[in-house]
């Protein structure tokens, strides 16, 4: 839950700080005295994207600071103490900051982390009960943990399957493509083929020759470089007996020693490239007609290199491509064969991951309707009956959607006697705002939110049936912080505590104020709000009574 907001030039608001306590508060003022605005500054710290355009004229910068309370719940899902800080920075030039006890986050960390504290409604939210795309998600929030994992999967296999699918599609499209590219491709392999090429082979040819042109020079200094080594003064002999005088006293010092070593091993080595030296002598030859053959094979490989502007190596590669090529051309009907089996299959692994996500849903959604059902009966709707219907699903014919494979619809009937109808089609504004307070009560229960933050979710609700709503909004509050932005007066009495919000010109500009007030203030506010802004003494002696009921 929250504990205290400060908001700095942020719209209307140039220097603001509330305290926020448990239960119920209520925020009540004037059409455009900036409750919105105190509600988008909390939207921010629940990772809302912003821009530069909500900065106070003439500042550089907003800045919006929640303190918050974790229950232990919450502290244990998320591994943070048991109070935090979050921070949101919008600068001029764009750049945004959030920040977590001074730890700098994400904006997709920040919703995390907050969406598991609280929740905020905002007035529009009650227009997506006439879209049948946001139902799946009401239902999903039942038990969001369970829906993410199956989701999570799904969506791994039906994007498999949309590759598969694309990629058959461009097999199909190529098919024409290729069968005029045939009699090429036959030309190009018959070619290559002929080459008979390997790899690296202009590589070796070329160190080959390179030997064999320099043959002379190579076999002059191999014999050099023999006699020297095997010449009459014996220098490896001396070497190898300069060991030997050493090996007597190497036992007496380390020094000694190391040198007896090295000695030792400088004469096998030296003796070693004598003997390969031999070798080579014995073994270097020079035929004239192989150094004939290796230049033609050389200078035809550079040839066959520049035409198709490849190296050997590539070349090969090439070559197997378009064997492959030609062979799906002559056999095409079986390469779209096997594709379609990859397509069929890989929907068939979707379909199946799908079908869990749908059970699921249809066990929360019987949840949902039971647990709805109840919370209408305390908002003046005791006689309502509500059922969510999910469309069949047929292999053949269903589409694997982002969602999923369901489609529903929330079927309701408000008034005793009457059938179930669409919900979008009977609810009036006032039923509409009801149902979805219930939605967002269930939704609050079911994820153990310790805060709720609805805007102006009872308008159009009016009478007997505001005093419902306002004593179920103070019900709801026993467990979690309830924060509501109202203009009904039920609402408004009903509140632990109570806030007026106003705007007022300082330096010839209008700023947002806020004040909590006390139970004077709170009898003349409400007296407003129950006589348009007109003070008279049955609207007082009405607020009296309400705030003592």
């Amino acid at each position: 839950m929250i504990r205290s907001l400060k908001v700095s030039h942020f719209a209307l608001i140039e220097d603001l700080e509330i305290t926020f306590d448990d239960g119920l508060t209520a925020l009540t003022g004037e059409t455009g005295a900036g409750k919105t605005i105190i509600l988008e500054s909390l939207h921010l710290l629940f990772g809302k994207r912003s821009d530069q355009t909500m900065i106070r004229y003439g500042e550089q910068k907003a800045v919006v600071i929640g303190e918050f309370e974790l229950t232990t719940y919450q502290q244990e899902l998320l591994g943070l103490n048991q109070f935090i800080t979050v921070r949101r920075d919008v600068d001029a030039s764009g750049r945004h900051q959030m920040k977590i006890n001074d730890e700098t986050v994400t904006l997709n960390k920040l919703r995390e982390i907050m969406l598991t504290l609280g929740d905020i409604h905002q007035q529009n939210d009650s227009m997506t009960l006439f879209d049948k795309s946001y139902y799946l998600s009401f239902i999903d929030q039942v038990d969001q943990h369970k829906i993410d994992e199956i989701l999570n999967a799904y969506l791994i296999k039906r994007s498999n399957y949309i590759d598969k699918k694309s990629e058959f599609t461009k097999l199909k499209n190529k098919k024409q493509e290729s069968v005029e590219k045939q009699s090429f491709l036959e030309y190009q392999i018959k070619e290559l083929d002929a080459y008979q090429l390997i790899p690296d082979e202009k590589q070796n040819l070329e160190e080959e020759l390179n030997k064999l042109k320099n043959y002379d020079k190579i076999m002059n200094q191999f014999h050099e470089a023999y006699e020297y080594l095997d010449g009459e003064a014996h220098q490896i002999d001396h070497i190898y007996e300069a060991a030997l005088s050493l090996e007597k006293i190497k036992d007496i010092d380390q020094a000694y020693h190391d040198m007896f070593d090295r000695l030792s091993s400088s004469y096998y080595e030296i003796d070693d490239v004598k003997s390969i030296l031999y070798q080579q002598i014995e073994n270097l030859d020079f035929d004239q007609e192989h150094f004939n053959f290796m230049q033609q094979r050389h200078y035809d490989l550079e040839k066959i290199e520049q035409k198709y502007q490849k190296d050997i190596n590539d070349l090969i590669d090439y070559t197997h491509e378009i064997k492959k090529e030609l062979l799906m051309i002559t056999d095409f009907d079986q390469y779209l064969k096997e594709a379609q089996k990859e397509v069929d299959d890989a929907f068939d692994k979707a379909f199946e991951v799908g079908l869990k996500l749908s059970n699921l849903r249809k066990k929360l959604a019987k949840k949902l309707a039971s647990e709805m059902i109840e919370e209408l009966k305390d908002l003046d709707l005791d006689k309502s009956i509500f059922d969510i219907i999910f469309d069949p699903i047929d292999k053949l014919e269903t589409q694997l959607l982002e969602s999923g494979l369901d489609q529903v619809e929330f079927m309701i009937s408000l008034n005793e006697g009457e059938p179930v109808k669409p919900l979008a089609k009977v609810a009036s504004g006032g039923e509409r705002a009801r149902f979805m307070f219930a939605l967002k009560s269930v939704y609050a229960k079911a994820n153990r939110l310790s805060m709720l933050v609805l805007d102006e979710i009872d308008i159009g609700i009016s009478g007997r049936t505001a005093a419902k709503v306002a004593q179920k909004m103070k019900d709801l509050s026993k467990n979690m912080q309830l924060i509501v932005i109202t203009h009904l007066p039920q609402v408004a009495a009903k509140a632990d505590h109570h806030y007026g919000i106003h705007k007022i010109k300082e330096n010839q500009r209008m700023v947002t104020h806020i004040n909590r007030l006390d139970m004077n203030e709170r009898i003349e506010m409400i007296a407003l709000m129950l006589s348009d802004e007109k003070l008279s003494h049955f609207a007082i002696e009405q607020a009296k009574m309400l705030l003592n009921h």
